[in-house]
């Protein structure tokens, strides 16, 4: 078989052994279709016919599809492919991760590759040579990925169009206009609410404003765009504007003396209310790069991420909606509500709430992602008295597989899987970088992986990720300061572990007053240390004699679960 760098290639006697492990798995064990596809592509490989493997191939022979499959228009075997290739990362992330013997299915190519595997935790210097460099994003691909966003453009506003009533959508597509009339009302609520970008316009007469003010907008449009974002942006004309279930953004850009001032702010399109604005001085040269420009962008589109003004605005304008039957878009905020101060009330509410969505829509991959994430959160937080307990991890664990199989490119999916893979004790890294590289500049991302690289040793690298997560989120949840306060402790930088611990805002929050309680103790702060520590034991009277084995759960490394367990103890007083 195709082999990978390394000292020797494994025979096919390994291979067919290697096959047989990952198909008597408890990944593969309900996967029917994912372990047939793997079977016969492993046998073809061996036969020598992995090259040779298409796509009409496999679904004759394997899915049983009639001779006149058209493997072009029909995107079954891709989406399978992708569907193993997934569970093959998360067998050998847990299950198989001391498997001599590791098979892949690389992209674009259905002939299996075999290589010796090499443990990262046991040899990480021999785990390079055979795994390679962490993939970077080149130049190429990414104007790849820039020129399929703006095709999504009519997919973004024809979503518009499925949520207004008798509203006449303007739809701009490299330069072509299509008008679409809807006469029937569809109901916002299934769909996360449009945003109106609106041409920024150019004041002055400035050389080169009107076509950086143009730039801007392109870029505003392109950093809105993504399936994770709470709105989908949209370029809307008519005068109906105000019949939208969403927002407008607009703004302004002018130069005086070589220096740019851009305006941009976000109103309710039905009522006109003011949700936002700002303002951004840039010197022209900086603006004049592609760097600076998408900069500029991503910090105007701070506004509409969760947490910030547009998230706060949603959650006022769901509240005040008449008594309805909830759908992802009211789960994904009462998830991020719950992720801001990490309460048990906010927990329940938001695991009910995708408990039924996952129910009247069973092919969200956001819903069964958004269960899965706060499954996990119960088992590690221990909310309902679910600590650590089995069959939660591996409901956890079905859900995240259930959302991957719907759509293997949702961030909460992948999120998911990953968190399944930490708190299992499995190697998280391989879907943690994978995250990273595809959602490189994700804030929610950086946040919570950066918080497992930290409490499992790599405190480096999950530090520089929380910094980069707060410095990108419009209001910073108290969870990324827990973690840079973790971060700080470990590395006994009382003086930052206490700054960070005193900007956690989440008054019933257990893990939180505990971080307060060990970084004032360590700092010297008795009076602070004694406050939160009575406030622990009022949380959880049992964290006492349990702290320990939370923080095993956790998978907290040994150094900073000993400060975090000197510091709760002194904090407790003599």
């Amino acid at each position: 078989m195709q082999g990978s760098a390394g000292p020797a290639e494994p025979s096919a006697a390994e291979a067919r052994a290697a096959l047989e492990r990952v198909l008597a798995s408890r990944c593969f064990e309900q996967a029917a279709r994912s372990s047939g596809f793997l079977r016969y592509v492993v046998e073809q490989t061996l036969a020598g016919q992995g090259e040779r493997l298409k796509g009409y191939t496999i679904a004759v022979e394997v899915f049983g599809r009639p001779p006149d499959f058209d493997a072009q228009t029909d995107p079954l075997v891709r989406v399978e492919a992708g569907r193993l290739r997934r569970r093959l990362i998360e067998y050998y992330a847990e299950e198989g991760r001391d498997d001599p013997v590791r098979l892949d299915l690389p992209r674009g190519s259905y002939s299996v590759v075999t290589a010796y595997q090499v443990s990262k935790a046991r040899d990480p210097e021999a785990a390079a040579v055979l795994l390679g460099p962490t993939p970077v994003v080149a130049p190429a691909a990414d104007a790849a990925a820039r020129n399929r966003r703006r095709w999504r453009r009519f997919r973004a506003a024809a979503v518009v169009a499925a949520v207004t009533a008798s509203v006449t959508v303007i739809l701009f597509q490299r330069g072509e206009v299509a008008t679409v009339q809807h006469d029937s009302a569809a109901q916002a609520l299934a769909f996360r609410p449009p945003i109106v970008v609106q041409p920024f316009e150019a004041l002055g007469d400035a050389e080169g404003v009107a076509s950086l003010a143009a730039t801007l907008t392109e870029e505003i449009f392109l950093r809105l765009d993504g399936p994770e974002r709470l709105v989908v942006p949209a370029e809307v004309g008519g005068e109906r504007i105000s019949t939208l279930p969403g927002y407008v953004m607009k703004g302004t850009v002018s130069e005086t003396d070589g220096a740019v001032r851009i305006t941009a702010r976000i109103a309710r399109a039905d009522s006109g209310t003011q949700v936002w604005s700002e303002a951004y001085d840039e010197p022209l040269d900086t603006l004049r790069s592609a760097v600076g420009q998408r900069r500029v962008a991503r910090l105007v589109a701070l506004a509409t991420e969760p947490y910030g003004p547009v998230f706060d605005a949603e959650i006022e304008r769901v509240r005040a909606l008449a008594p309805h039957e909830p759908v992802t878009h009211d789960c994904v905020l009462k998830y991020y509500e719950y992720r801001r101060a990490f309460g048990a009330a906010e927990h329940a509410s938001a695991l009910d709430c995708f408990e039924l969505v996952t129910k009247s829509e069973p092919d969200s991959p956001e819903a069964w992602a958004g269960l899965s994430l706060l499954t996990i959160d119960a088992w590690a937080h221990g909310f309902a008295g679910n600590g650590g307990s089995a069959s939660l991890l591996e409901r956890a664990r079905e859900t995240a597989r259930k959302a991957m199989d719907i759509n293997g490119e949702n961030l909460h999916a992948n999120l998911a899987l990953t968190a399944v893979q930490y708190f299992s004790g499995g190697d998280f890294h391989e879907g943690a970088e994978r995250v990273l590289a595809e959602w490189p500049e994700n804030a929610e991302a950086q946040a919570y992986l950066g918080s497992m690289f930290l409490l499992t040793g790599e405190t480096g690298r999950g530090d520089a990720l929380v910094a980069s997560a707060i410095e990108w989120t419009a209001k910073v949840p108290s969870g990324y300061y827990a973690s840079r306060s973790l971060a700080a402790l470990r590395e006994r930088r009382y003086d930052d572990a206490l700054t960070s611990a005193l900007k956690i805002d989440a008054p019933d929050w257990t893990l939180g007053h505990v971080i307060l309680a060990a970084a004032g103790a360590s700092k010297g702060r008795a009076d602070l240390a004694a406050r939160a520590h009575a406030r622990v034991m009022e949380l959880n009277p049992s964290i006492a004699t349990s702290l320990p084995e939370v923080l095993r759960r956790w998978r907290v490394e040994p150094v900073l679960a000993g400060e975090l367990e000197r510091g709760f103890a002194a904090a407790a007083g003599p």
